[in-house]
C-alpha cells in the first residue's frame, strides 16, 4: 500500500509544514491553526475507530479497534492539550472552533468508508494517519538530529516517533493482511484507492495548516 503511494507519502515529509518541524522553523501561528484543527481531527478519527469496532468479524479485531479509540482519546490527545495550554488555547475554546474545509472533507470520507466497508476499509482508510506520523516523526529525529535541542517542536517529534506510539497501531498491520485473505484483485485495488485518498488528504491537511486556510 505504501509503494502504491510512495509520490505523496514522500511529498508529505518534504512539505514545508512537517521540515518545520524537524528544523524548528515552523511558524507558530501554522502550528497554532494546526493544534486546533487537529484537536476536531482527533475527534473524528476516534469515531472512525468505534465505527470499525462495530463493522469487525470477530471478538480480537474488535478489542483492537477500541483500544486504539481510547488511545486516541486519552493518549495522542494529551500532547494536543499539553500544547493548547502552551498557547493558551482551552478546551473550550478548541471544541467551539469552526472545522476547516479540508478537514471536514477529510474526516467525512474515512467516516464514509468505515460505516459503508468492513473492518478491512476502516484500517487502509485510517492506516496512513498513524503510520505516516511515526514515519515522519522517526525520519525527522534523524535528518533534524543537531536541531532538536531547543526545538519547541521537540515533544512532537519525540511523541511520534516513540515505541509506544507505534505499539498503538501496530496490529493493524497484521489484521489488515488477515483480512485481505481471499479478497479478488478487484477489492485489493479498492483497498489501494482507500489508502492513498488518504495519504492525498494528509498531504493537503499539511498544506491546509502551512497555509492557516480555513476554506477555499
Amino acid at each position: 500500500l505504501r509503494d502504491k503511494s510512495k509520490d505523496v507519502w514522500e511529498e508529505c515529509y518534504r512539505s514545508p509544514f512537517v521540515q518545520g518541524l524537524g528544523d524548528g522553523a515552523l511558524d507558530r501561528d501554522s502550528f497554532k491553526f494546526y493544534l486546533i484543527q487537529d484537536y476536531i481531527y482527533l475527534i473524528r478519527y476516534a469515531r472512525v475507530f468505534a465505527a470499525g469496532a462495530l463493522r469487525s468479524p470477530n471478538e480480537r479485531i474488535m478489542s483492537h479497534f477500541t483500544a486504539a479509540q481510547h488511545s486516541i482519546i486519552c493518549g495522542e490527545m494529551e500532547l494536543h492539550r499539553s500544547y493548547m495550554r502552551e498557547f493558551g488555547i482551552t478546551e473550550e475554546e478548541a471544541g467551539a472552533a469552526r472545522q476547516s474545509l479540508m478537514n471536514n472533507a477529510y474526516t467525512s470520507n474515512m467516516m464514509s468508508v468505515a460505516l459503508t466497508g468492513g473492518a478491512a476499509e476502516t484500517i487502509a482508510v485510517a492506516l496512513p494517519c498513524a503510520w505516516s506520523y511515526r514515519d515522519y516523526a522517526v525520519r525527522l529525529a534523524r535528518d533534524f538530529e543537531d536541531k532538536m535541542e531547543g526545538n519547541f517542536y521537540r515533544s512532537w517529534v519525540r511523541s511520534y516517533s516513540s515505541d509506544e506510539y507505534r505499539a498503538s497501531f501496530e496490529w493493524m498491520f497484521g489484521d489488515l493482511d488477515e483480512l485481505c485473505e481471499g479478497k479478488t484483485g478487484r477489492g485489493l485495488a479498492e483497498l489501494e484507492e482507500i489508502f492513498r485518498t488518504s495519504v492525498e488528504f494528509e498531504y493537503l491537511f499539511w498544506d491546509m495548516s502551512y497555509k492557516r486556510q480555513m476554506s477555499y
